[in-house]
């Protein structure tokens, strides 16, 4: 079992309740901009994190979390100009001693690790930028060995099809 990623979902509840219950995770991150009451199911039971269009300041603009081998640093990505680079978030998460990095704001896909630390930003529910279909993403840690973990990231389609393009298999720094 592994851990359900959102973002930019701007105030779909059906839809994203819908993609909650089609899988058996975890935990279920938010990485901001959900615009709904946090209160409000599915989401009172997510790990949330606002976004820019978030207005409930009782919602951190980052959280760490530490789920089986990984230490995952969740956040918007607007305080740390995520649209033109990800060096800031970079540099955070080596301050956090992070391995995962999850992340919204450009409504982008991405998936990719730089010196042993994934960088993975879901895409948007709501309004895929750059990419064709709304997403959202799904990750399992696979092995652990001394100095590595090995994590699997899928991409979903709105509909909860495997977006087969996205994703893959990794190896990070423990």
């Amino acid at each position: 079992m592994g851990i359900l990623i959102l973002s930019d979902t701007h105030g779909l509840v059906r839809e994203v309740k819908e993609t909650v219950e089609r899988h058996a995770a975890e935990k279920v991150f938010h990485c901001g901009d959900f615009c709904v009451d946090r209160k409000r199911d599915p989401f009172a039971d997510m790990i949330l994190v606002r976004g820019n269009c978030d207005v409930d300041r009782d919602v951190p603009e980052e959280q760490l979390t530490e789920w089986k081998d990984l230490k995952i640093l969740q956040t918007h990505g607007h305080l740390f100009g995520v649209k033109s680079s990800l060096m800031r978030l970079h540099y955070r998460a080596e301050e956090t001693g992070a391995n995962v990095v999850l992340f919204g704001h450009s409504h982008v896909p991405v998936c990719g690790v730089e010196r042993g630390i994934l960088f993975l930003n879901p895409g948007s529910l709501q309004l895929p930028r750059s990419f064709d279909v709304p997403t959202y993403a799904y990750l399992e840690q696979i092995e652990t060995r001394k100095r590595e973990v090995r994590v699997q990231v899928t991409y979903f389609d709105h509909h909860g099809n495997p977006v087969e393009r996205l994703g893959g298999k990794f190896s990070l720094r423990r």
